[in-house]
């Protein structure tokens, strides 16, 4: 019921507004509910709505009014009071820059205007009809009396009569009466006090928001008028706002002085009638960029962009006002731009003009007098550059500036040497620079100088920081899930360098394909790099909640190259990622500078790089130093190896032929040990290459492994050359258990070109799945079990078997005799009285060697032939791992043979029968020849 009355009530009072709706503030809330009784009786009549009594005493039992409501008319508000309970979002950096600045103030859901009853009542205040003043006499007779001033601007005094206040100050009309009561009543004194104050009409006419008749407080100011009304309008003006009282102004209030100085001197106290008038802007400008108060501002005629700037709270820190752009309409309704220095004091004082947009544009943020150090040092980062400072003055000790693990042989200064960025390198001793501070070594550094500082050969440390800091900025950019578990317990770092450098390689490939035939038709033959952002990312179907996790997942695997090379690219400028660059390996801290050194290469010329190979510890391309020799290309690699060969290396050069037609190659005999004694110096040129050596027949290591029925088995070292009949003379020969005829030989080259044919295999079946896919509709054999055989075939691990006849090996006939190699692996079986029969069999099984039986009899034996074998194409796999054919010349050039111990008679499928896709026969004898292998190898 009470907020039902609210609701009516609120109606009915702003059922005189000229406009189509208007929201009360809360101010007009808080002093409805303040007046009393009476007065909201009084109200409600005014305008036509009969309230009871006792309903109306209910809404508010204070009895003080302070702002009664407007005379305005407007549609039924409803929820007024949870519609005050909301406050806005706040406005962004860019949201505010296109504010007016001012207009916030008089938003009533941040600011209210709600006057307290017992404000103090200034001095200059004149009393008037309605005022109430609180008589208090004590003495010989103590009572208490409410004056009220009437119409005739007089106050009866009980046993007294009236006294004329009309006018008079509050201390004036206290010292009156006090005077006349003392002289009445004597014996009694008398003490007055403002009680309640009288109501007046103001009207708030112009660029209003709500303009109109008001009924206030007698003590309402400008600004409270203005709260009232809804502040002023889009088009109203802050700066110009005048009190009319009786045809002549008698005030101007720039609201900007109470804001920007609060100067509320202009804030004049309103008598009744007055006219509060707002008048329209006339000029407003804009200023943005690095402000502290960005926002569109009235100004005056006569404003300078000193003013602006001054109202706008001044520049911030990263201002750069030298270089300011000032966008203005000229005499044709044209923008015009003008570049101005605002440390100019003239340019200062320039006049504003209505429209004028001023940006502030921020300073570059790279330091002017700095020296950057970055890698395997303690504290990498940003130092300050002074005059004659030196590498020892940033890194002073080997214990406490830099990791044990730093390179002390080899550091590098990247120094500019153009205003377009182009740099050079300068390489020096880290060890010599802090050992001799006066020696060359110890460069002298100049501004914007980068100090690299390397690790050990190809080490890092602190890893696990740069692979979250990685983590971090994959889930932060793609906006996985934090907690994600993906890839945690690898070394991602090394993983996203890998990735992105082979993206970087298909770019260029395609970059050096442009302008060839690219295209078969609409198919391209080299795909682009693959490209990814947070659209193409987050635009990838993850439709349930296991595969929103697999693809969240692939997300961030697919993101690590993107990632990574943004890393780089701020490895040396960001402050976040300096601090991490220890983490960085040798190569992985030289990529960005090797890629501005390709990047900055112009007209042909060669990017100033070299690279080494071979038997060094980092092999690879290195920025190619000043005046930087032979010496110098190994020492950036990390060193030599204890293999390499100090009597010969080789410098490859690029040289222009004597046609002038081409490049070609000229190749440089280098004695390194004369290179390291100082006896010769070979400067480098760009593209120089130099391959080091390893001493012949280094690896002492290189060894074969014996097992099964050998006397002394086990690993046995091998020199170059060595055949297999000489080790297993070493190994004391074969036990008497051996079965010598399944002996198994294998070798890691031939597991390699196993491998490799697999792949090639599994493609061609693809190849053909796919056409006959295209040519046979009634195909007997789905596409999706052609595609699981493949998948089975690429699984399957290849042997690397090499077949020998031991036998004769063993008899020391030197053609049956092979040179064993590094990684070899040879093993006799125990005797072997068995045949084994597989395949499309009624019964796989293995069974005694007889030998009495034929061929056909151990087929019966394992219950014959299944309907889809393959009578014609049944195979035997020797126990030394050769293949033949009964009864017929073997696929592999064997002789008709028959069986003996330790073979296996394979049945393979009817190919036929299921398809006619002819090269499934070599997958059945890839698996069964391998699956043979195994076997016997797993059995020891």
């Amino acid at each position: 019921m009470l907020k039902l009355l609210k609701t009516c009530v609120l109606a009915a009072l702003f059922a005189a507004l000229p406009v189509s709706a208007v929201t009360p503030s809360p101010a007009m809330m808080a002093q409805f509910k303040k007046l009393s009784p009476a007065e909201q009786q009084r109200l409600a009549k005014q305008y036509g709505i009969d309230v009871p009594v006792n309903s109306a005493s209910s809404l508010n039992q204070q009895a003080q009014p302070q702002v009664l409501v407007p005379q305005q008319q407007g549609a039924i508000i409803e929820n007024i009071d949870s519609q005050f309970a909301q406050y806005p979002e706040q406005l962004t950096e860019g949201e505010k820059a296109n504010q007016r600045f001012g207009m916030n103030m008089f938003n009533s859901q941040i600011s209210t205007f709600a006057p307290v009853d017992n404000a103090p009542v200034p001095e200059n205040y004149r009393l008037g009809p309605d005022d109430i003043l609180l008589l208090q006499l004590f003495g010989k007779q103590n009572s208490s009396e409410e004056l009220i001033v009437g119409r005739d601007g007089s106050v009866n005094l009980p046993e007294i009569g009236p006294i004329n206040v009309s006018g008079l100050s509050v201390v004036q009309a206290s010292d009156v009466i006090a005077n006349k009561v003392r002289e009445a009543m004597i014996g009694v004194d008398a003490a007055i006090t403002m009680g309640k104050l009288r109501t007046i009409n103001i009207f708030v006419a112009g660029e209003a928001k709500t303009p109109g008749m008001f009924a206030v407080s007698a003590l309402t100011t400008v600004t409270q008028s203005l709260y009232l009304a809804g502040g002023v309008s889009d088009i109203g003006s802050l700066r110009d706002i005048q009190v009319k009282r009786a045809g002549a102004t008698v005030g101007r209030f720039d609201l900007y002085e109470l804001l920007l100085r609060g100067d509320s001197s202009g804030d004049i106290q309103l008598q009744h009638g007055d006219v509060v008038f707002v008048a329209p802007m006339k000029a407003t400008v804009q200023i943005t960029g690095e402000i502290k108060r960005a926002a569109i501002y009235e100004v005056k005629s006569g404003e300078t962009i000193d003013t602006l700037l001054n109202m706008a709270g001044g520049t911030k820190a990263g201002a750069y006002p030298q270089s300011v752009v000032l966008e203005r309409y000229n005499s044709n309704n044209l923008r015009d731009l003008l570049n101005l220095d605002l440390t100019n004091a003239v340019n200062r004082q320039m006049a504003l003009r209505d429209g004028d947009l001023l940006r502030i544009a921020e300073t570059s943020p790279r330091i002017e007098n700095v020296v950057t150090v970055a890698g395997a040092v303690v504290r990498p980062g940003f130092y300050a550059w002074q005059q004659g400072i030196r590498i020892s003055d940033l890194i002073k000790s080997f214990w406490s500036d830099l990791h044990m693990t730093a390179d002390l042989d080899y550091a590098l200064v990247v120094r500019e040497v153009n205003n377009a960025g182009d740099v050079k390198v300068m390489q020096f001793s880290l060890a010599e620079a802090i050992n001799q501070p006066s020696g060359p070594a110890n460069l002298s550094l100049k501004p914007r100088d980068l100090v690299l500082v390397f690790h050990h050969a190809d080490q890092y440390i602190q890893r696990n920081k740069l692979n979250d800091y990685l983590r971090k900025q994959i889930t932060d950019r793609y906006k996985l899930m934090p907690d994600m578990r993906w890839t945690a317990s690898e070394d991602l770092t090394s993983r996203a360098f890998s990735e992105m450098l082979d993206v970087d390689k298909r770019r260029q490939t395609n970059m050096l394909l442009q302008g060839q035939t690219t295209r078969i038709g609409d198919q391209q033959l080299i795909q682009p790099a693959k490209e990814l952002s947070s659209t193409t990312l987050s635009a990838r179907d993850t439709s349930g909640a296991n595969k929103n996790t697999i693809d969240a997942v692939d997300m961030g695997i697919d993101a690590l190259p993107a990632v990574m090379k943004d890393v780089m690219s701020r490895i040396f400028r960001d402050k976040e990622v300096l601090t991490l660059s220890a983490s960085f390996s040798r190569t992985e801290l030289l990529h960005p500078l090797l890629q501005k050194l390709k990047a900055q290469v112009r007209r042909g010329a060669d990017p100033m790089i070299a690279s080494v190979s071979g038997e060094v510890k980092v092999p690879g391309e290195y920025p190619r130093a000043e005046n930087s020799d032979v010496a110098s290309l190994i020492d950036a690699a990390g060193g030599l190896k204890q293999s390499a060969y100090l009597n010969r290396a080789e410098l490859t050069r690029a040289v222009l032929a004597s046609d002038k037609n081409g490049i070609e190659a000229q190749n440089i005999a280098v004695d390194l040990s004369r290179v390291f004694a100082g006896e010769i110096s070979v400067l480098l040129q760009d593209r120089d290459r130099l391959n080091v050596f390893s001493v012949p027949d280094w690896n002492i290591e290189r060894a074969i492994e014996l097992r099964g029925e050998v006397r002394f088995p086990g690993r046995y070292t091998i020199q170059r050359g060595e055949m297999l009949s000489s080790v297993i003379q070493r190994a004391g020969g074969l036990n008497d258990n051996a079965f010598v005829q399944g002996a198994i030989y294998t070798r890691e080259d031939i597991k390699e070109r196993e491998r490799i044919q697999i792949k090639k295999l599994a493609d061609q079946l693809r190849a053909d799945i796919a056409t006959k896919s295209l040519s046979q509709a009634d195909s007997t054999v789905s596409a999706e079990d052609a595609l699981l055989m493949i998948q089975q075939l690429e699984k399957q691990q290849p042997v690397g078997r090499l077949v020998l006849d031991l036998p004769s090996l063993l008899t020391g006939t030197f053609d049956y005799d092979v040179q064993v190699q590094d990684g070899d692996l040879f093993y006799v079986p125990r005797n072997d009285n068995t045949i084994s029969i597989v395949g499309e069999v009624q019964h796989a099984s293995s069974h005694r060697y007889q030998k009495d039986l034929s061929f056909e009899d151990y087929l019966k034996l394992a219950g014959g032939t299944r309907k889809r074998a393959d009578v014609d194409r049944i195979y035997v796999i020797k126990a030394d791992g050769s293949v033949t054919l009964p009864e017929s010349k073997g696929w592999f050039a064997v002789v008709k043979t028959g069986l003996e111990p330790g073979d296996t008679i394979v049945v393979p499928v009817d190919t036929e029968y299921k398809d006619s896709l002819s090269l499934w026969t070599s997958v059945t004898q890839i698996f069964y020849q391998s699956a043979v292998a195994l076997a016997a190898l797993n059995s020891f």
